[in-house]
């Protein structure tokens, strides 16, 4: 008798539902985690390649903007290439924008983004792309913005900021993310200039034509 209790103290009843949800939750568990291996590995190998043409990226640079300037200052501009490099490294940019592209789900979260561009640069790879300039008063611009080299290579600049994480990591001071459960999952974010010089008007203008911002 007391052999027939315990063994039924062991037996663990599975209904068919909680099953299914438990394989589900690891299969998903798994793709996102395969997805993340995938992404990190695709940032290693770029990065990897980024370093065994270092020496190239003056030439390279002043080749594909036709600026000699990258060539001129052939030591300025390596260095520069160096923080560029370890910067996308070091926030992984690369492998976040991988993992955004094979997974393209909704934010648990619903939120807004409301705020102004302050051209601070922060989202410019924490003010180390190798592109990124700032005038007098301390603004930031993009040497290569609506060019070809950044619509392919660096069109997820445009894109920023997607959410509330990349906010955070730049500590952007000009955006916040505001849960907000009417959010979908296109956003518009109004992005207004700070005052600037009248040098500066046409970048203003540039920037205020990316202010309507994709939510993928």
């Amino acid at each position: 008798m007391n052999e027939t209790i315990m063994r039924e103290s062991n037996t663990l009843t599975l209904e068919p539902g909680s099953l299914r949800q438990r394989a589900a939750a690891g299969i998903e568990a798994a793709r996102e985690g395969s997805i993340r291996g995938l992404a990190r590995t695709s940032e290693f190998f770029v990065v990897f390649g980024a370093w065994l043409l270092l020496p190239l990226w003056p030439i390279l640079a002043a080749a594909a903007l036709r600026e000699c300037g990258y060539l001129r200052r052939y030591r300025i501009t390596l260095a520069r290439m160096i923080g560029h490099i370890r910067a996308v490294w070091h926030t992984r940019a690369i492998s976040r924008m991988v993992a955004r592209r094979l997974t393209p789900v909704e934010r648990t979260v619903p939120e807004r983004i409301v705020g102004n561009c302050t051209h601070c640069g922060r989202c410019c790879l924490d003010q180390a792309c190798v592109f990124l300039a700032f005038d007098e008063r301390g603004q930031s611009r993009c040497q290569i913005y609506g060019k070809k080299l950044w619509k392919v290579m660096f069109a997820n600049c445009s894109r920023y900021p997607l959410d509330g994480p990349e906010i955070v990591l730049y500590r952007c001071p000009g955006f916040n993310a505001v849960r907000d459960p009417e959010a979908s999952a296109r956003r518009i974010i109004p992005i207004v200039p700070v005052m600037q010089p009248a040098g500066l008007e046409s970048i203003s203008a540039e920037l205020s034509e990316t202010s309507e911002v994709s939510g993928v």
